[in-house]
């Protein structure tokens, strides 16, 4: 079911479905009426390509269904209504809105005939017949009496009788036949004429084939007209949802006081013990205090590189008192493989010694 809500000139989707092809009597409308909607006579017109079908509501009707007639592609609705009751001729009307209607997949040879919308002038009649069907009222009789009539209904009767009238002469009024064969010529004459302005060429040059081009591009502009209205909308209802999580109630409590606490809170943010301090901070300091960072930047990149070198030093001294060490330990053993000959030799010179004595 789709829901409209018909106020001023405009007509609002409150909800919506898809449309499909080839339904009858399925798919239904249902409208609310603001303002002076609800004493308007009222009527919804549906238009597609060159068609119209309008389906009156009256004053109290509400709902409807979409016309089987409508098929694949864009078709238009609006809504007008007549003020029954003033004396002056009011009408209201409203901006169309775009249905887009979809194939329906459905396939059949022995489908059903779609009955067709009777036109606004039969819906009418059958409006005024239904209200002629109401609850039985008084008669002409009785309301004569109302109105200070003395007598039976049969006099009554016979005062509506009046005197005989006298029978107008006509001879000077052209016949029925005379009439139609005026009108005939002067059609034939101005059907030969019909084409003779300077665009003859250009209307003359429309073709079926053309014409069928110029409605699929209709329908291509009216289905389009149907999707950005389509997104329009449902950008109104993100909208109007936007506040739907879980800190809606957070969010409405914050009124324009709080904001305003806020904004002299901001002001005041330096009103704290240091204030004083801050406040004679100027530019000065500040450009003192980048110099000494960039001075500090880069001492200490150099005890990086200083850092490095040393890294480099020490470990040629270990390598260098590595190898001392190795020479050391190499002395020693010579060394001591000298004082093991010598101590031979030592020996050897005391035997020599004691022998000569």
């Amino acid at each position: 079911m789709w829901k409209f809500l018909v106020k001023n000139q405009s007509i609002e989707v409150l909800e919506r479905e898809v449309l499909a092809d080839h339904q009858i009597q399925y798919v239904q409308f249902r409208f609310t009426f603001d303002g002076d909607w609800r004493r308007f006579h009222k009527v919804v017109q549906f238009t597609q390509c060159d068609e119209t079908y309008n389906i009156v509501l009256g004053t109290e009707g509400t709902s409807l269904y979409l016309p089987a007639e409508l098929h694949v592609g864009a078709a238009k609705m609006s809504v007008f209504g007549y003020d029954t009751e003033s004396d002056t001729t009011v009408r209201a009307t409203t901006v169309p809105v775009t249905l887009n209607i979809r194939p329906s997949g459905f396939v059949g040879d022995d489908e059903p005939p779609i009955p067709p919308t009777p036109d606004l002038y039969a819906q009418l009649l059958k409006k005024i017949e239904e209200a002629g069907h109401g609850a039985d009222g008084k008669s002409a009789y009785e309301i004569a009496v109302e109105h200070g009539y003395v007598g039976t209904e049969t006099e009554w009767l016979a005062s509506l009788k009046g005197e005989p009238g006298e029978t107008p002469d006509m001879s000077e009024y052209p016949k029925t036949s005379e009439v139609t064969s005026i009108v005939e010529r002067e059609i034939e004459a101005a059907t030969g004429d019909f084409h003779s302005h300077a665009n003859k060429a250009t209307l003359d040059a429309f073709t079926p084939e053309l014409l069928q081009e110029l409605s699929g591009l209709q329908q291509f502009e009216d289905r389009t007209q149907y999707e950005i209205q389509t997104i329009n909308e449902e950008l109104m209802t993100l909208n109007a949802q936007r506040h739907t999580h879980d800190n809606k109630d957070v969010l409405d409590s914050i009124t324009q006081e709080i904001l305003d606490g806020i904004a002299s809170a901001e002001r005041q943010a330096h009103t704290h013990h240091n204030l004083a301090t801050l406040n004679g901070i100027t530019d000065s300091h500040v450009s003192r205090w980048e110099d000494a960072y960039t001075a500090a930047m880069n001492l200490n990149e150099r005890v990086g590189v200083n850092e490095g070198v040393f890294e480099r030093f020490k470990t040629e001294i270990l390598y260098d008192m590595q190898g001392c060490h190795t020479s050391i330990s190499d002395i020693l053993t010579r060394l001591s493989a000298v004082e093991t000959a010598l101590s031979g030799v030592e020996t050897a010179l005391a035997d020599i010694v004691e022998v000569t004595t």
